[in-house]
């Protein structure tokens, strides 16, 4: 028979995550087959299986997705110096249609839209290519920003201390609000410098005045979001100002075929160019306008002489 003369030590609870490990996304309710829960997976694969800490994973999917559209910055770059170097024609040709319209003369004007148009097409330029950065890169971000704040609000138990420095939980916002400031002076700079192929230079008093403004409007409502979602934010602004200095770097637009952008003299094209912003816009928009009534014209008269051509002949 054993008899013990002393009182056993309570024993300790065993963690279940210690042997079970984190709970997947898939337990969670996340990494749906929507583009957010895809990315999610991907985050899930670089925090479980690589074994990155979550402020990792978070920089280095940002970095993934900014090379995922780095060929359409080039492009859009490459569009920036096509129209930079060919303004004056394309300002010469843009005023002579402006004539022509106010005259009435329709068909001058038409002509002068086909020659604008083989132009265009002569020297690679497409004024839709400078947005294509923007548009490839705002379903990514939402997507991100969604899935990181479905993450931080359920929350994921190891993003509570997945954070570096001063924001260690990265499911709670800032508490110093650096991360919100940061985030939109990086956004201010990304603008400034022209990160995604337009710069606030190349923009009208109102859009240059704009681009400026809206960054720091964004920091009442980014100090509200999980510290997760701001530091996305600021990597992925930093990312892009990196790119944005390494393609001015000239050996590097050389071999990606980025023209050398000609310095104009502005006092000359501001003494040429006495319109403000918002005439040449309506300008612009009046020329597009005619030259869209011309097609249409043309169209009809396209169809109504092969409706004729396949008609019965009356007698």
């Amino acid at each position: 028979e054993l008899v013990l003369d002393f009182i056993p030590e309570k024993p300790t609870p065993i963690d279940p995550a210690s042997i079970i490990g984190e709970p997947s996304f898939e337990s969670l309710g996340l990494g749906s087959w929507w583009p957010t829960g895809r990315l999610q997976i991907f985050m899930e694969y670089l925090h479980i299986d690589i074994g990155l800490e979550w402020y990792q994973t978070i920089m280095l999917t940002a970095l993934c997705m900014r090379l995922c559209t780095f060929p359409f910055v080039v492009m859009a770059q490459r569009n920036v110096a096509n129209m930079n170097n060919n303004m004056p024609g394309m300002a010469a040709l843009q005023e002579k249609m402006s004539d022509a319209r106010k005259r009435g003369d329709m068909l001058e004007s038409a002509q002068l839209g086909q020659q604008m148009q083989s132009y265009m097409k002569k020297k690679g330029i497409n004024p839709l290519k400078n947005i294509l950065p923007v548009m490839v890169q705002m379903p990514i971000f939402m997507s991100m920003f969604l899935g990181l704040r479905k993450m931080a609000n359920l929350p994921v138990p190891s993003m509570e201390e997945g954070g570096l420095l001063w924001f260690e939980n990265l499911t709670m916002a800032d508490p110093f609000y650096l991360l919100p400031f940061m985030t939109s002076l990086s956004l201010y700079i990304q603008f400034r410098v022209g990160a995604d192929g337009n710069r606030l230079e190349t923009m009208g008093p109102t859009g240059r005045v704009l681009m400026t403004v809206f960054p720091f409007l964004l920091m009442p409502i980014s100090v509200n979001l999980p510290c997760a979602i701001t530091f996305y934010w600021l990597t992925t602004n930093t990312i892009s100002v990196g790119q944005a200095f390494f393609l001015r770097i000239p050996g590097v637009r050389s071999k990606l075929g980025i023209p050398k952008l000609i310095a104009w003299n502005k006092e000359e094209a501001q003494k040429k160019n006495k319109k403000g912003f918002r005439a040449s816009v309506r300008e612009s928009i009046d020329n597009f306008r005619v030259q869209a009534d011309i097609a249409d014209r043309r169209a009809l008269d396209e169809q109504a002489f092969k409706d004729a051509g396949l008609a019965k002949p009356t007698k």
